[in-house]
């Protein structure tokens, strides 16, 4: 009993140790976090921004990535990153570029209705060149039978608000239409708050450049929903005829480009924390991803000058600056040096970190937690960093009452942005942008990602400069540098640190999840279902917590007495959490014993199954396009299926473990996982 009072009573101390951090961010020291505070401007990052939204730059193969590529290769170096080069990729897509499209009504009377060089967005990705004078054709939605009939679009424009892809596929493939005029769907568009530019926003839209079979693209243009309406009414009252002239054309040289740089380490070459954002988009794109792209350059031009100058220590490890080609870079630069990886620890990804909250009231800045088959350390390096920095920037009545002069507590505010509160939160991991490179299954290193959500402004004019809130870029790159800096630092002492920080934020992560245990009981009719999954999702919580602090060994090995200890006092609360399942399971329900549970033959056949990965990142990015979907699971846990492999789980394993991450998140995140599904 005494032994026990003794670890209850150091419990105490470690939560409420891990219990403030609104008050200090206890990763960094008072100088270093002073330093980096104070250094880090958003306005600087902004003016990166003014440069970037000047090009068009919708994937590979095009002027206007190699501009910004340039102009970021060019700034790194000036900032003082090491080994600086811009790397020339092969391209899996075609390098589609346009110089010129107009879209003019010449009757009934002569008016603009697209340019090119008025928004480039105007122009669907993909779009053919064409000179043609023809009669514009509504065809509403544009997707099925009753959208044509009694009407000959053959030789015609139609007008449409359908799915592009499948415009294309009824109107001029199927029926000889020669290009499409688009806008938004009205019934499905919805207003952001505040907003007072919706109707006029214009999306940035793409086509595909050839049919399944082959038959040829033509082409394409997006207006707003104002523009669509009107011209609706128009030909309500009467023919239109309209004048497109595009010059586009599909370059015969593929290509990609990504800049890389370094601030490099003092003593370890193989654990680098690899930064990342993307350089392609539209030519507005100021938030996605102009933004992060900005928010890199920021952290290298404050982390070297803070360096330099002898107020922060050069970090032990590389920290590594990519800005790439989203998402295809990666998978390229990891075929061509598929032992890279293993010279990497974590990914800390910047997607869209500039948002003007009080533009759209919906809008919050989310960091992902990292997936559950990469659990690390670095999603409570990550928790810890943005707890500090919304408590530190978010009003309270007491702190007003007593008399506080500044909005918030320990407020990062630019000097040209907003004084907004920093709404974010961290959430369950999702994919679609470059941290899911390093996670995937023949990487394997562990990756976030900041990326604001919902957005009624991504890929349309209105992710423009005016969208942007330079407060919030300096919030979100303080709190990247921050994280980076911690990790690439990572020392002894403060191994030791975090240690305590995993440890004490595991207890909370399993009281979750017992409290799932225990709601499934409830929730469930057949009771002996339930408490199979019940246990489970406590086992499962419990490898994952142990696995988190493992990762601490890799940089910091020195600290494995006291993770050892830590993780045999989680198993310890496992296998409490267990026994509480097991007595409570017999109040609930009733009934007067636990269930004994046995596999199923199906189960039994899933536990003989195990996996192994069969090849490497350049076969993987050959072949991945022959991964399909599975009906009725989620991608995302589908992702994780194949994360998960690893030569040891069996597919029953492999179903326990993504049926818990499914089941942590909720249905409505990841949906519900079946043994037959995986």
């Amino acid at each position: 009993m005494r032994k026990r009072h003794g670890v209850v009573g150091m419990l105490s101390i470690l939560l409420a140790f891990s219990s403030i951090p609104a008050q200090t961010l206890s990763l960094l020291t008072d100088a270093e976090y002073r330093y980096l505070v104070n250094e880090i401007s958003g306005d600087i990052a902004y003016e990166h921004i003014r440069y970037f939204t000047l090009f068009h730059r919708p994937r590979g193969g095009t002027e206007g990535l190699m501009r910004v590529a340039e102009y970021t290769e060019r700034k790194a170096r000036e900032y003082g990153l090491e080994d600086v080069k811009l790397i020339k990729q092969p391209y899996p897509l075609e390098a589609w570029s346009v110089r010129r499209a107009e879209l003019w009504m010449i009757e009934p009377e002569w008016e603009r209705l697209a340019d090119f060089l008025q928004a480039h967005v105007h122009l669907a990705d993909n779009s053919r060149s064409a000179d043609v004078r023809a009669e514009l054709i509504d065809v509403g939605a544009g997707l099925q039978e009753s959208d044509y009939a009694g009407k000959d679009v053959r030789g015609k424009i139609v007008l449409a608000y359908g799915s592009l892809d499948r415009v294309m596929e009824e109107a001029v493939w199927k029926r000889g239409a020669l290009g499409i005029v688009y806008y938004p769907d009205p019934s499905a568009t919805e207003y952001p708050l505040n907003s007072i530019n919706f109707p006029d926003q214009i999306r940035w839209v793409r086509i595909p450049l050839r049919s399944p079979d082959g038959k040829e693209g033509t082409f394409a243009f997006s207006l707003s929903l104002r523009q669509g309406l009107a011209l609706r009414r128009r030909l309500a009252q009467g023919s239109v005829k309209v004048h497109a002239r595009i010059e586009a054309e599909v370059l015969p040289e593929k290509w990609q480009v990504m800049v890389e740089g370094f601030i490099r380490g003092t003593e370890i070459a193989d654990q680098d924390v690899v930064l990342t954002a993307h350089l392609q988009e539209e030519k507005f794109s100021a938030n996605d991803d102009a933004s992060g792209c900005a928010g890199l350059l920021e952290i290298a031009r404050a982390l070297t000058k803070l360096i330099h100058e002898g107020k922060l220590r050069r970090p032990r490890r590389n920290i590594r600056f990519w800005w790439v080609t989203e998402i295809s870079s990666e998978r390229q630069y990891f075929a061509d040096h598929p032992d890279e990886p293993k010279r990497m620890l974590v990914n800390i990804n910047l997607d869209m970190i500039g948002a003007n909250q009080g533009q759209d009231l919906l809008r919050v800045q989310n960091i992902t937690r990292v997936p559950f088959s990469r659990s690390h350390f670095l999603t409570d390096v990550a928790e810890r960093v943005i707890e500090f920095v919304v408590a530190a920037n978010t009003s309270h009545l007491a702190q007003f009452q007593a008399g506080s002069p500044v909005p918030y507590p320990k407020p990062i505010l630019a000097h040209l942005g907003t004084r907004h509160r920093y709404a974010a939160q961290m959430i369950p991991f999702h994919n679609n942008t470059d941290h899911m490179t390093f996670n995937e299954a023949p990487i394997g290193v562990p990756g976030i990602t900041f990326t604001n959500w919902p957005d009624n402004y991504i890929h349309t004019t209105d992710d423009d400069l005016w969208n942007i809130d330079r407060t919030q870029l300096q919030r979100n790159t303080f709190a990247a540098a921050a994280i980076a800096y911690f990790i690439a630092s990572l020392d002894a002492e403060r191994g030791r640190l975090l240690a305590t920080e995993v440890y004490t934020r595991a207890l909370e992560r399993l009281a979750f999840d017992e409290r799932l245990a225990f709601e499934l009981i409830w929730q469930e009719p057949d009771k002996a279902f339930a408490f199979g999954r019940a246990r489970n999702q406590i086992r499962q919580a419990g490898w994952r917590e142990r696995t988190a602090l493992e990762s601490l060994l890799r940089p910091v090995p020195e600290v494995r007495g006291l993770v050892e200890h830590f993780k045999a006092m989680l198993a310890e609360r496992e296998a409490q959490a267990l026994s509480n399942l097991e007595r409570s399971y017999t109040v609930i329900t009733g009934q007067a014993r636990v269930p004994t549970l046995a596999l199923s033959p199906k189960e039994e056949e899933l536990a003989r199954k195990i996996p192994v990965l069969a090849a490497g990142p350049a076969e993987f990015l050959e072949r991945r396009n022959r991964v399909r979907n599975v009906e009725g699971l989620h991608p995302l846990m589908a992702f994780e299926v194949l994360n998960f492999i690893d030569g040891s789980r069996s597919v029953l394993d492999i179903y326990n473990a993504v049926d818990a991450e499914a089941r942590r998140a909720g249905a409505h995140y990841y949906g519900t996982v079946t043994p037959e599904r995986v």
